[in-house]
């Protein structure tokens, strides 16, 4: 019997730690969706959280910061849920930063899908403003154009794992381009 106990008594502890991980909001995830209106559960929440590695700053106005070290240099983060290619799933948009995170940009932009194995994947992580929606599609999903300094924009496209850039748009050209902003796509709180 004793011999039993302990491996028992060790894997209570492990699946109670698991479902409070998975039952309670991070303070991070808590932070950075609570004016996003989603359906993904407090383990998808938690698990783009972890994946950002965002830390609390202990600004109200600007929560958070990248690491211990850039505590100094606070920012916020704007969270987008859409449907891009309308599948039912909602992709998450990312939009955060400041010169500290990203350069001469001054903000950066994730976006995260979920994939096969039922795991968001962040498929930019890259400096950029919030993206405009293409209406060019390929492999289901739409083209994204992410706007940065500099008089061109990348467009990036969907290559059926993860986007990829694929061609630049010069400024002259943009207003030509029949787009949407990932704002007017977002679904929000009213």
């Amino acid at each position: 019997m004793k011999k039993y106990l302990l491996p028992t008594v060790a894997l209570l502890c492990a699946t109670l730690s698991y479902g409070q991980q998975n039952n309670t909001l991070s303070e991070v995830a808590t932070l950075l969706f609570k004016n996003a209106k989603t359906n993904l559960t407090t383990a998808e929440k938690n698990q783009i959280a972890t994946q950002l590695g965002f830390i609390s700053s202990g600004h109200n106005d600007l929560p958070f910061a990248q690491d211990m070290e850039s505590r100094g240099y606070p920012f916020n983060a704007i969270v987008y849920p859409t449907d891009l290619n309308k599948d039912g799933k909602q992709e998450i948009f990312v939009w955060f930063g400041n010169s500290y995170t990203s350069g001469a940009t001054g903000s950066s932009v994730s976006l995260f899908i979920k994939n096969s194995a039922g795991t968001y994947v962040d498929n930019l992580g890259i400096p950029g403003m919030t993206p405009d929606v293409l209406a060019t599609i390929n492999k289901g999903y739409p083209d994204l154009l992410i706007g940065g300094p500099g008089l061109q924009f990348p467009v990036w496209r969907w290559n059926g794992k993860t986007y990829a850039e694929f061609k630049t748009v010069r400024n002259e050209d943009y207003d030509k381009l029949k787009k949407t902003s990932v704002e007017a796509l977002a679904i929000r709180e009213p």
